[in-house]
């Protein structure tokens, strides 16, 4: 094989190679993301539950907690996915933060539902698969 013929190959194997490491750093960034987000709804459940209600200063705490790193988060992500196709969670959490000062609790109960919903929706179509690469 020429001299040639072997840049071609190692070219190959190094771009191969690059891709995937690509593909892995976007799953590693969604699922550190999304786990975040799926922890903060649980440590909101059990402040309710220990607090008897979700006007109080550990939940709204929470939620703000919530908020700033999904924000955070979501920047991040928007360079992998779509914007519109993320945006719906922080609405959620928006949404979080007028029913607890409304009192509300039942809306605030389907909205975290709706939140860990998306978290599930997203960790599947948001992996990094073998068609990234391809």
């Amino acid at each position: 094989m020429t001299k040639w013929g072997w840049f071609k190959l190692f070219s190959m194997i190094f771009i191969f190679l690059v891709l995937i490491a690509i593909c892995v750093i976007e799953d590693r960034l969604v699922v550190k993301s999304l786990d975040e987000v799926n922890r903060y709804c649980y440590d909101i459940e059990i402040a309710i539950e220990k607090n008897n209600g979700i006007v109080n200063g550990e939940v709204a705490s929470l939620v703000d907690n919530l908020e700033y790193s999904w924000k955070k988060n979501e920047s991040v992500l928007c360079f992998l996915e779509n914007h519109k196709s993320i945006e719906e969670l922080g609405v959620e959490i928006v949404r979080l933060k007028t029913y607890i000062d409304e009192d509300e609790p039942i809306e605030f109960y389907v909205s975290l539902d709706i939140i860990k919903h998306y978290v599930e929706i997203y960790q599947h179509f948001m992996s990094a698969n073998f068609h990234n690469i391809l």
